[in-house]
């Protein structure tokens, strides 16, 4: 074999091992981005959660020390969809429902008949979840913050009353800790706002926007597909 032909080859072979490296290059880089992206967590949460909402307000005070109307505490459960926007910052929006009973109090009028009946809450808000970071306290325990607002609904079986509709505020205290894909949870959630006493059958006394504010309790199951 000439010289001519052996520099030939060996040119050619030059010419076409960065093709061949890169072609043995692949699988190994494409798995290594795989692992990578099964390793970056979902920006997208589902918590479902179960708990309990103590009205702190009456509903009617008896201006006479009577008896007040009011809301008893029940079970309350509720679903929720947070999006992480940045860093440890998600936006939130969810629902919560109670199904409790009225406690009548001596200013309701006559039509309103029994010691009780029952009553419904649902709560509709949305806004800014904080969780703090991995770091602070390992990554088993992260305490969270909520801030928002929304709407709740009263509604009632007494004769005579009518559906409630009032903005409340939504802020909360929490922890939640697990895994990328499963998380625990626990909160307790301030919700402040109002009832308008015309959407009950009242006697004695006229009417008025009445503070209303509620507790909600809540441990929650999130999954992160």
């Amino acid at each position: 074999m000439t010289k001519m032909a052996i520099a030939s080859r060996r040119f050619v072979g030059t010419r076409w091992l960065p093709a061949f490296m890169l072609v043995a290059a692949l699988p190994a880089a494409a798995s290594a981005q795989g692992a990578s992206a099964s390793t970056i967590p979902s920006p997208l949460r589902i918590t479902a959660t179960a708990g309990g909402l103590a009205p702190r307000s009456a509903l009617v005070v008896d201006p006479l020390a009577g008896g007040d109307t009011r809301i008893a505490a029940a079970p309350a459960f509720g679903l929720e969809v947070q999006y992480e926007v940045l860093g440890r910052a998600s936006l939130f929006g969810g629902g919560a429902v109670s199904f409790s009973s009225l406690e009548h109090g001596t200013n309701l009028g006559v039509t309103a008949r029994g010691a009780s009946s029952a009553a419904t809450v649902i709560i509709a808000t949305g806004g800014l979840f904080l969780d703090a970071p991995t770091e602070w306290f390992g990554s088993g325990f992260r305490p969270t913050l909520r801030v928002g607002g929304g709407l709740k609904r009263y509604s009632f079986s007494t004769p005579g009353s009518s559906a409630s509709i009032a903005g409340t505020g939504d802020f909360g205290l929490g922890f939640r800790s697990g895994t990328q894909a499963l998380e625990l949870s626990a909160e307790v959630r301030y919700l402040p706002g109002t009832f308008d006493q015309a959407k009950l059958p009242t006697r004695g006394l006229v009417p008025q926007k009445q503070q209303q504010n509620d507790i909600l309790f809540g441990i929650g199951v999130t999954f992160r597909p």
